[in-house]
């Protein structure tokens, strides 16, 4: 099992193919597997360096007490580039892994050559928003509350409250959460109970709504059909620069899982055409000098 380290951390990565790299970072609670069960890395490894890695805290990456914004996660990111000798890369972010990569996009543009966003909610735009809408949410709250975890409509996105429940579940109501989030799900949700990232996470960490439309890589935000969060797709489309957005047929919040089919072909299409622009450029730049 390979690992690196970056910024005082171990963290737990996979790599495959080469070419230009290509960064995939996975969402909160989640591991770097999501990239292997859509097939993304198996298929974009055919023509880019592809990595994907474990976020701090999560999947087998260390699990430091605090430093879980989307700014401290960016600061990662950028390290492992580092780590890995990747002058820059195209960077691939599902749900909260959306807003690190745009997070790094600002901090370091020079770095990030374009970012795929799926499915991201910014703590900065949660006005926009309001999850309580889907369905999926109604259900896994409905599944909780039998368990003994209230999940609170208004506050949704308060990590922090959701894990302290967590923490303090026992017996039958234990029993019952780990039915419904499943065993790995229920360990992933007790280690990082105990790290600032539910309260780190509901922050915007400097990424502000401003700053977010500053950013002027390309970008493709890929929202599901039926997303929560079609909203931020909107404001995302409206004020980026240079960013397309794409629907995922069928799709929730969890594309890569729910049409991975379609998921994966928008990404590689995308990927295929910053890759043509930037040859395209290379050559302009050439005759020029000639």
């Amino acid at each position: 099992m390979p690992f690196v380290h970056a910024n005082g951390l171990k963290f737990h990565y996979q790599q495959a193919g080469a070419g230009p790299d290509v960064m995939l970072v996975h969402g909160l609670t989640g591991d770097l597997s999501i990239w292997l069960l859509c097939q993304a890395m198996q298929t974009l490894s055919a023509s880019w360096r592809v990595t994907a890695f474990d976020l701090r805290g999560h999947g087998y990456s260390e699990v430091p007490p605090r430093g879980y914004t989307s700014a401290d996660l960016a600061g990662d990111l950028l390290g492992l580039l580092d780590v890995f000798g990747a002058e820059n890369a195209h960077v691939i972010g599902h749900s909260f892994g959306g807003v690190v990569a745009v997070h790094a996009a600002v901090l370091a543009p020079e770095r990030i050559s374009s970012v795929v966003l799926s499915d991201p909610y910014f703590p900065a735009l949660r006005h926009l928003e309001n999850a309580s809408r889907w369905g999926h949410w109604e259900a896994f709250r409905q599944e909780a509350l039998e368990a003994g975890v209230e999940l609170s409509d208004e506050h949704w996105y308060d990590l922090s409250h959701f894990f302290d429940q967590v923490q303090h579940l026992d017996g039958e109501r234990m029993l019952k959460f780990r039915q419904a989030v499943g065993l790995p799900g229920l360990n992933r949700l007790m280690r990082l109970s105990t790290t600032t990232c539910g309260v780190d996470t509901r922050v915007e960490g400097g990424l502000s709504s401003e700053l977010i439309a500053t950013m002027k890589r390309p970008a493709l935000a890929l929202y599901g059909e039926f997303s929560p969060f079609l909203a931020t797709s909107e404001f995302l489309e409206e004020n980026l620069e240079n960013c397309e957005v794409a629907i995922v047929p069928g799709a929730k919040h969890r594309a890569p899982e729910e049409n991975s089919e379609s998921f994966v072909r928008l990404i590689e299409g995308f990927l295929a055409r910053q890759s043509a622009q930037g040859t395209e450029s290379l050559i302009s730049h050439q005759n020029t000098l000639c």
